[in-house]
């Protein structure tokens, strides 16, 4: 599950069908989450927030928005304490290393590297996080100053974050269950 999580976003069109059934089903949920979160509305209003200055970049932006949320929420949401949670991923990748393509090996480095997971808790996580992906893009960008607008609209992010995750788990549920 782990794996095919992680791979959702390096494996395309059907190259899914190349893995077992398992990391196949995750890489379909990994994009059909993307999906329903692109077209959620409270996504959406988060977004419209971002665009003015962010265009379209806003929706990369406000995935990392989210995944602070999550980050700093995490015991709402899991018994496992983050850092636990997130040596398991980092761990579970790198024993199947042979399975990711050369892109998704390289970002699994950077990310056990620099714990992502847990540095996704922080400002200064979100900030480096952000930089980063400035400084990768090919185009010209300001993510990394995106992280003011986290500070200027921290609570009102933080509200749509929580009812959108309710929505996320219930449809997660659900599509699981369709696709056995």
């Amino acid at each position: 599950m782990i794996i095919g999580s992680f791979l959702g976003d390096f494996v395309k069109g059907k190259q899914y069908q190349n893995f077992d059934e398992t990391i196949a089903r995750a890489i379909l949920l990994h994009r059909e989450i993307d999906r329903y979160t692109d077209f959620h509305p409270i996504f959406r209003q988060s977004k419209r927030r971002l665009q003015a200055e962010h265009n379209h970049y806003s929706g990369v932006i406000l995935d990392i928005f989210y995944d602070h949320f999550l980050a700093t929420n995490w015991p709402n949401y899991s018994p496992d304490p983050l850092p636990d949670f997130a040596d398991t991923v980092y761990f579970t990748l790198n024993q199947q290393l042979s399975l990711l393509p050369v892109r998704a090996q390289r970002v699994l480095h950077y990310m056990s590297q620099h714990n992502w997971l847990v540095n996704y808790a922080s400002r200064e996580g979100v900030h480096r996080t952000l930089k980063g992906m400035e400084s990768r893009s090919p185009y010209p960008n300001q993510m990394s100053q995106a992280v003011t607008d986290l500070d200027q609209h921290y609570d009102a992010f933080q509200q749509e974050f929580t009812e959108f995750f309710l929505d996320i788990q219930q449809h997660v549920s659900i599509w699981w269950k369709s696709q056995k």
